[in-house]
């Protein structure tokens, strides 16, 4: 079975999603996550766990939809 090549453009695509998406969770991680720990408010940290779960619940989602084959391939 022969696997079509991939084109400059889809390459592209493909490294700024992968740029985007280091960058987010790089951002997020330092910067917000960090309240989960030091933060005196509840508000804060109740903040913080949502967006971590949200966060991780997208990178799980990411994974299955880069992994799973595409019908017809």
């Amino acid at each position: 079975m022969s696997r079509k090549p991939i084109t400059p453009l889809q390459l592209f695509k493909v490294m700024i999603s992968i740029l985007i998406y280091a960058t987010a969770s790089g951002t997020w991680l330092l910067f917000s996550a960090r309240d989960l720990i030091s933060s005196s408010s509840d508000l804060d940290v109740a903040a913080a766990f949502f967006g971590t779960a949200v966060w991780l619940i997208a990178s799980a989602c990411l994974f299955l939809l880069v992994t799973t084959p595409k019908s017809g391939d």
